[in-house]
């Protein structure tokens, strides 16, 4: 189910935008089938990688709040791996955190510390690496260029400014 949400979301957004270049730039189908590959893998990794910032940083990133996800009661994929790997106490913690109205900084403490216990961000970011190889290789059928380049490019920062 999270998956269809953010392909709902930040994929199909990438996803159109890479089609529509291919489509204006009269590309053949194939070409633009692999650029729409390419869009909507490098969002669900964006996504995926923006999900985990949220517990993972320290900081503010890109206006990004830390914790916002956490306190408007977003599921998002960090919770989720960290709900398969939790023990039965963990789980219901977590269940009744997110059946609540409002959560504390106390509360995001905790879970940021069973992210941490069960390595739920590295997991995500593993999640996000697959879909960045999978538009990494989206661009296979295109021959070397500057803009093949740039779109490759593109791919490694999605993950790395998260870090």
């Amino acid at each position: 189910k999270h998956f269809k949400i953010i392909n709902s979301k930040t994929a199909s957004l990438f996803a159109a935008a890479t089609r529509v270049a291919a489509c204006i730039t009269n590309k053949n189908n194939k070409e633009k089938d692999a650029l729409e590959s390419y869009g909507k893998n490098i969002g669900l990794a964006f996504q995926i990688a923006d999900d985990a910032l949220d517990y993972y940083s320290t900081k503010t990133i890109f206006g990004k709040e830390i914790g916002k996800d956490f306190y408007e009661g977003k599921v998002t994929l960090p919770t989720i791996f960290l709900y398969q790997k939790a023990n039965d106490e963990e789980r219901n913690f977590l269940k009744n955190i997110f059946k609540k109205n409002k959560r504390t900084e106390k509360e995001f403490a905790y879970t940021q510390d069973l992210m941490k216990k069960y390595d739920s961000i590295s997991d995500c970011f593993k999640r996000a690496e697959y879909f960045v190889n999978i538009s990494y290789n989206a661009l296979s059928i295109f021959t070397p260029s500057k803009e093949k380049t740039i779109l490759q490019n593109l791919t490694s920062f999605s993950l790395e400014r998260s870090f």
